[in-house]
């Protein structure tokens, strides 16, 4: 009994309160029912928040008493989508809407003189995520303290700990993940577009312990599309060029269809050594901008190169999808022209040589 007295005594020392003697905790969590490319998967929250259903019962019949909500910023921002006005396979659904702005109503009420803690945005499996990038486990709180700050209007605490269950997402799926949270991240290296952030934040939705096997997988491919697309709206056009001269100046368009400037710089790397290309530094590119840049070429033996072009930052780091650059000519350069021809005079010298030769010993 002293030691249990003892332990309290130190916990209110250190300002800590244990989540045994804490107000009850109320818990605001499901599966993600939008995808990556923003769509409905299906209705089915429609259902779940009204009175009757698994999240309204639990803002409908509040007591009144105090507690502690932890809520997953994902979700309410999925109702408050809905309540924006929604459509499932091309289908509205104003029921849904009314329902959704009768929800986020009843929430902001019975939270408002209540703690309020928001889960890392998605609610995905903490200790996995920690594992896979603790630096983006980092940004799904941030975000989704934010997040969930603007849905209520009002601050709310993001501590670690709150989350509950286990993601069981396979390891192939979580090398995809990795892949596209690199692919995020080093787009955010050039780039400051918004949409970016809000894409690389809900990564942490495939970790989330309530997707079953299929539903992880559903997910997993999504991401992968909307990362794809997310890539090419900054990216090199790919194109076929036919040389005519030993140098030449090749006109290469830069796409940025993001709301944001941006200075990018190009890798150019060929395939073989027939010719010879230098990187290009420095290019601004406003918003939602198409430019073209001009880059040189020297040619070094006739044939056809492969040129592979992809934006860098300014670490040198290799960033966004990659673009070829078919180059074609049949100009030789002046020193193989010269090597040729000396090859073809030596080569005739040596032919008339053994012909005279062949003519003096046939007299003999």
């Amino acid at each position: 009994m002293k030691k249990l007295v003892f332990a309290l005594l130190a916990l209110l020392v250190l300002g800590v309160t244990p989540a045994g003697a804490a107000t009850p905790v109320v818990r605001i969590t499901d599966k993600p029912h939008t995808n990556f490319e923003g769509e409905f998967r299906d209705n089915e929250l429609a259902s779940l928040i009204r009175p009757e259903g698994k999240l309204g019962k639990i803002v409908f019949n509040y007591s009144g008493a105090k507690k502690t909500w932890v809520i997953d910023p994902a979700l309410v921002d999925e109702i408050a989508d809905m309540a924006d006005g929604y459509s499932v396979k091309d289908k509205e659904d104003e029921a849904g809407q009314v329902a959704a702005q009768a929800w986020l109503a009843q929430l902001k009420f019975v939270t408002l003189s209540n703690s309020v803690i928001a889960l890392p945005y998605g609610n995905p499996d903490q200790s996995l995520a920690k594992r896979l990038a603790p630096s983006e486990l980092r940004l799904y709180s941030m975000y989704g303290k934010d997040r969930l700050e603007l849905q209520l209007g009002r601050p709310v605490l993001s501590q670690n700990g709150w989350s509950k269950g286990k993601s069981r997402l396979s390891y192939p799926l979580q090398a995809q993940y990795s892949k596209n949270r690199k692919v995020l991240t080093g787009l955010s290296t050039i780039s400051s577009a918004n949409e970016i952030t809000a894409l690389r934040a809900r990564l942490g939705t495939v970790m989330n312990p309530a997707l079953n096997a299929d539903d992880r997988t559903y997910f997993s491919d999504s991401l992968v599309r909307a990362v794809q697309l997310m890539t090419s709206k900054l990216r090199v056009t790919p194109g076929r060029y036919q040389l005519t001269s030993s140098t030449a100046k090749l006109p290469v368009t830069l796409i940025n269809s993001f709301d944001t400037p941006t200075v990018v710089s190009v890798s150019l790397i060929p395939m073989n050594s027939r010719m010879r290309v230098q990187n290009v530094n420095n290019v601004m590119l406003a918003a939602k901008s198409r430019q073209q840049i001009s880059i040189e070429v020297d040619v070094v033996a006739p044939g056809s190169t492969i040129v592979i072009a992809q934006l860098i930052n300014s670490d040198g780091r290799l960033v966004g999808e990659e673009s070829t650059l078919n180059l074609t000519t049949t100009i030789i350069d002046s020193r193989v022209a010269w090597f040729t021809t000396a090859a073809a005079a030596l080569l005739f010298l040596g032919a008339i040589t053994q012909s005279v030769r062949r003519v003096r010993r046939s007299r003999k």
